[in-house]
């Protein structure tokens, strides 16, 4: 069991695909920014469109808690993001919720299995 447990979390932290460095080394926890698009938002110039920026604490790429969330003129490639004018903020406000930002599966749902993934290891050590 032990060995599977360590084969698991090696192919984690293999597949994850957001892991942070410092100094060449992995970090296994983010903070920080992170930009979600919203599919079906409309574009707008320079290659910004629709999105929420949020701050977020990650581990192993899956968000456990995100917060001061904004809608906002998001590039997701150069990473960076634009304030909207009021008008606009509040109609797409309207239109558009926190709750319709693409994300990934690992990120969404990546903190649920981390947490079955600690509880099934706990559970397994307290019966040997």
């Amino acid at each position: 069991m032990k060995r599977f447990i360590w084969r698991f979390l090696f192919l984690v932290v293999i597949v994850t695909p957001s892991l942070s460095y410092a100094k060449g080394v992995p970090m296994f926890f983010q903070t920080g920014d992170e930009l979600f698009e919203i599919e079906g938002a409309p574009k707008l110039d320079n290659g910004y469109s629709l999105g929420y920026a949020c701050q977020r604490f990650g581990l192993f790429g899956a968000d456990i808690w995100t917060w001061d969330c904004d809608l906002m003129a998001i590039n997701i490639d150069e990473f960076s993001a634009g304030e909207l004018d009021s008008e606009t903020k509040a109609k797409m406000e309207a239109q558009y919720t926190l709750s319709d930002r693409v994300r990934n599966p690992w990120n969404h749902y990546g903190a649920a299995a981390l947490a079955l993934l600690l509880v099934g290891g706990i559970a397994v050590k307290s019966k040997n």
